[in-house]
């Protein structure tokens, strides 16, 4: 099977909004997601294993696992819901992986109730640029996008977000879900950690729940650590190309 559920609870969840960040350009997402998992004291309650990752495993201390997405479960100061949230080692290898993982990943959503689903990425500008802009976004719906707007973000109206981060919003509206995409602006690199405050920022203002920040810089030193490194290939050089999912 392309996909192995591994559930470590079966919490009950009151009308879930899932919140995912994966890896991608400067990691924003990720870092941004692995703080509200901190922060929050998110409890990891479902881990996906998928054939559709890349070929690598973690190795940590001489030991070595698969790679995954995890999913945590929590409810911010605030908020009457529940949030899911989701992020994983590497996105989908292929194209055709990164549509298989995504539906697969919104099954998990359908089947958990949840009928909006967030996530967090990044949006490469220019130094000079970068002062112009503070979180952009998208949605699946009018009003949505209203919503968004209103919280300070500043709506895209032309070009593609690449990969499972734009996807997981789109692909949703397939299953009758609501979707939006918060991206910070970022001139790239391995990590952001300004990027990823401004959009938990945004975040909490488009979901009305309260966040404190003063923490995320030494989240962002530990999630250094654990970033990839390129694969090292069987005779033991480095890849040529950068990993495919970076986005």
């Amino acid at each position: 099977m392309p996909t192995r559920l591994k559930h470590l609870s079966r919490p009950k969840l009151k009308q879930p909004v899932l919140v995912a960040g994966l890896p991608g350009i400067a990691n924003v997402g990720k870092l941004a997601l692995e703080y509200l998992v901190q922060k929050l004291s998110a409890e990891k309650f479902l881990e996906l294993y998928s054939d559709y990752f890349p070929e690598w495993v973690i190795q940590e201390e001489g030991r070595v696992s698969p790679l995954k997405v995890d999913f945590f479960h929590c409810r911010p100061e605030g908020m009457k819901q529940d949030l899911i949230l989701v992020t994983s080692d590497a996105q989908a290898a292929t194209p055709l992986g990164q549509y298989a993982l995504t539906g697969e990943l919104l099954d998990v959503a359908v089947r958990h109730g949840v009928k909006l689903v967030g996530t967090m990425a990044a949006y490469v500008v220019s130094p000079e640029e970068r002062r112009s802009y503070g979180v952009v976004g998208a949605a699946s719906d009018v009003d949505l996008a209203k919503a968004l707007s209103e919280s300070g973000v500043k709506l895209l109206n032309s070009g593609v977000i690449v990969g499972m981060n734009g996807m997981l919003p789109v692909m949703a509206t397939r299953r009758g879900l609501r979707g939006f995409c918060l991206l910070g602006v970022t001139e790239g690199g391995v990590l952001d950690a300004g990027a990823s405050a401004a959009v938990l920022r945004s975040l909490a203002a488009v979901l009305n729940f309260k966040l404190e920040l003063k923490d995320l810089e030494q989240q962002a030193r530990k999630l250094a650590k654990l970033i990839p490194p390129p694969p090292v290939s069987e005779i033991g050089g480095v890849a040529e190309e950068e990993p495919s999912y970076i986005r």
